[in-house]
């Protein structure tokens, strides 16, 4: 197939589509790329919190207070076409459009209120209209500024399975999909808008990749139509040293190796979703994690270099962890208790972060979230048959992440030292030369978190180039 000129993959998230003001902006950020563009967008800020919030009420019966929720979010989308679209046949488009949404929607809360049972199916068919209404007002604010735009329904190219939620691309189907309706819109110059998170399994039913995902999607267009760069625009100036809303002043990141930058994603950093990486690793196409706020800013480059070795880059955390001390019944054999605890973990499918063993006793530690919570009785009541069983909330999981930490001198000293009488319940280092992960008491989160980054990055002689103030 011949090739297209240059191509950027490029995806906004909620914080920078939040209103007509940052719309506006990322009009102007999109209209300043000259390259052939596959433009992705999120649901507006806290969008998809409704629809969720919605799905829950309707669930519970509470269809009156679930209108009331979708009436706020329509009118949001109504402001935004008042806003930012002068022309009156685009005006009565658009709100023909959403108007149409809102109908469905009120569909499925009718409906779930009868039945009164929510599955992740049903969820995942609410999630989808938060990216489909914000797409819908920002084509029609970029037709009204000049672009020559097209907009897709990212169902009807990328295709998944039907784990809901959390549903994974099939990637050879997405890639026909991909070459057959997608590739010849953009030969013909047209600036491509789809929506992120959503997808759809082979049969139409909606499916969500997981909550924040719509950087997975970006890379999933970027990775299937050769982009030559993904960027990410997000509200951050790129990938920092810590969580900003916890270090004051973190330090940003000019580059950062794939490798290092998964396993910051798999540890709680917000800024990548954790399936981002290894599309763009696989095709060797770099990503760039940018701000929508800061256009100036250089952000962070994501490629396959590693031009800084043995050094911690960043310090990560999850909250809501969960811990299962699993002690095998003394009347099963010790590795017929394993294949039923790996079946157990397949059936239910939790996110496990990290996995300790010794000779009479496993720790399973689990990130809690909605998914983890609709199967958590089935997973304890199949624990509680095989094993002395005990749950442990209200952990954290913090970790190091850098390259070739199993070769800095002095480097659990000066962890445990730094935070001296601070109990790490679990370490998981070794196998792994790029994370360094402690599991502790969520009451010590915050005094752990500053008294790493001083160790590690305020202590830092400025040397190396790798490490840029934010401004």
């Amino acid at each position: 197939m011949k090739k297209i000129r240059k191509i950027i993959a490029m995806k906004f998230g909620g914080t920078s589509v939040q209103d007509s003001k940052s719309i506006s902006n990322v009009i102007s950020i999109v209209k300043k790329e000259k390259a052939a563009k596959i433009v992705i967008f999120s649901a507006v800020a806290k969008g998809t919190n409704s629809l969720e919030a919605m799905s829950r009420l309707a669930g519970e019966g509470k269809a009156k207070e679930a209108k009331k929720i979708l009436n706020e979010l329509i009118n949001r989308h109504y402001e935004i076409i008042e806003n930012l679209i002068p022309n009156k046949k685009h005006i009565a488009e658009a709100a023909e459009r959403i108007s149409g949404y809102k109908v469905k929607i009120e569909e499925l809360i009718s409906g779930l209120a009868v039945i009164r049972e929510l599955s992740l199916r049903t969820l995942d068919s609410f999630r989808v209209f938060g990216e489909l209404l914000s797409s819908t007002v920002i084509y029609y604010a970029m037709i009204n500024s000049g672009i020559d735009a097209v907009l897709i329904d990212s169902r009807d190219l990328i295709k998944t399975d039907n784990d809901f939620s959390r549903a994974y691309p099939d990637f050879k189907l997405t890639q026909r999909n991909i070459n057959k309706k997608l590739l010849p819109l953009l030969k013909t110059g047209k600036t491509i808008i789809a929506q992120g998170f959503i997808a759809s399994t082979v049969d139409g039913i909606s499916t969500t990749m997981g909550r924040e995902s719509s950087d997975f999607s970006a890379v999933i267009y970027g990775a299937l139509t050769g982009a030559d760069e993904i960027q990410i625009w997000t509200d951050v100036d790129g990938v920092l040293s810590a969580d900003p809303n916890v270090i004051n002043s973190p330090l940003k990141l000019s580059q950062i190796s794939f490798d290092e930058m998964e396993e910051l994603s798999n540890f709680g950093a917000k800024v990548l979703h954790k399936n981002s990486v290894k599309p763009a690793l696989k095709k060797n196409i770099p990503l760039r994690i940018l701000n929508s706020k800061n256009s100036k800013s250089n952000g962070t480059v994501v490629n396959s270099k590693l031009n800084f070795t043995k050094l911690v880059k960043s310090v990560t955390y999850k909250k809501n962890i969960m811990v299962l001390r699993l002690k095998p019944k003394e009347s099963l054999n010790l590795f017929v208790f394993w294949e039923m605890m790996l079946n157990i973990l397949n059936k239910h499918k939790p996110q496990i972060d990290l996995l300790i063993s010794s000779n009479n006793a496993i720790i399973i530690v689990i990130a809690e979230n909605a998914y983890t919570k609709i199967h958590y009785e089935d997973l304890k009541n199949e624990f509680d048959e095989i094993s002395d069983y005990k749950l442990i909330k209200d952990k954290v999981l913090i970790t190091l992440v850098g390259s070739d930490l199993n070769s800095i001198d002095n480097l659990e000293d000066r962890i445990f030292k730094s935070i001296p009488g601070i109990k790490a319940e679990a370490l998981a280092f070794g196998y792994n030369k790029y994370s360094f992960s402690l599991l502790a008491d969520v009451k010590k989160f915050s005094h752990m978190m500053k008294n790493l980054h001083k160790e590690f990055f305020e202590k830092q002689p400025g040397k190396t180039k790798l490490f840029v103030k934010v401004k």
